[in-house]
């Protein structure tokens, strides 16, 4: 299943929280055959947004430190439905982050076009701060509108102007946006993306791993490829993901900043 200047997501937010437990445990298998990186532009047709359907999805957030009990954080919800705007037929992917512990609340929305999952546009909102994040992608240009509860009144507007048309990956599409794209052993590919920390253009890389059996839910079980996404310094994660729905099934999330912080989302 996340800034100081382009957007404060939930993921983000919280991970950010100093949690520990190393990540050497995290996996223990065979590494998959190392292949050259695929440069993925938007509009390359290796990205296969028809798999998507309609589905409504749920998690729970599990946070863990090395000689504690693993503890519950709250939940995740996870929908994507149908919408049409200015006669095109677009997705629209919305989620919720409920971390009860904390009494925050985030709204994720995302709206793309499935055929070359361009994103259009994404709002974000967070209960405890107030903060409200509005971006629409025009080519490569994307133009924001965000304040926060102080500053509502005055929000700040602009836009930025990319290398080359972008995937909203660090925006909350995600594990979802990986699962258009092959899921082979071995297949890696680098995306051209908006940084999740700061309002640049970055590259975002990803590998799959070889096909395996992982939890979808008490007493469930389902074959999914493990694709890691390693950040430098800020994050690795791990998403498990299928060609049907609900795609994204789990997710392991470890931050080296300060102390480890690792997160496991899995179904419920």
């Amino acid at each position: 299943m996340n800034i100081r200047v382009a957007r404060l997501t939930a993921m983000t937010a919280l991970l950010a929280l100093t949690f520990a437990l190393s990540p050497l445990s995290l996996r223990a298998q065979s590494p998959s055959p190392s292949l050259p990186p695929v440069t993925v532009k938007l509009g390359d047709s290796i990205a296969d947004g028809s798999i998507l359907k309609p589905y409504k999805n749920a998690w729970k957030i599990v946070y863990a430190f090395p000689g504690k009990e693993p503890f519950l954080m709250g939940t995740w919800s996870d929908e994507v439905s149908k919408v049409e705007i200015n006669g095109r037929h677009l997705l629209k992917r919305t989620q919720v982050a409920n971390y009860a512990k904390y009494n925050i609340i985030s709204t994720t929305i995302n709206v793309f076009d499935p055929k070359t999952m361009a994103p259009i546009y994404s709002e974000f909102k967070r209960s405890d701060t107030g903060e409200l994040v509005r971006r629409d992608f025009e080519g490569a240009v994307v133009k924001y509108n965000r304040a926060t509860s102080p500053d509502a009144n005055h929000p700040q507007n602009g836009q930025l102007k990319m290398e080359q048309p972008i995937f909203d990956y660090h925006g909350g599409m995600y594990g979802l946006l990986l699962a258009t794209f092959p899921l082979r052993d071995g297949f890696t590919a680098t995306l051209p993306t908006l940084a999740e920390e700061r309002d640049a253009f970055e590259w975002t890389t990803f590998k799959v791993g070889k096909q395996e059996l992982v939890e979808a839910g008490p007493g469930k079980q389902v074959m999914a490829w493990p694709v890691e996404v390693d950040e430098a310094d800020r994050d690795h994660s791990i998403f498990w993901l299928t060609k049907e729905a609900p795609y994204v099934i789990k997710l392991v999330n470890i931050i080296p900043k300060g102390k480890w912080v690792t997160v496991t989302i899995s179904m419920i």
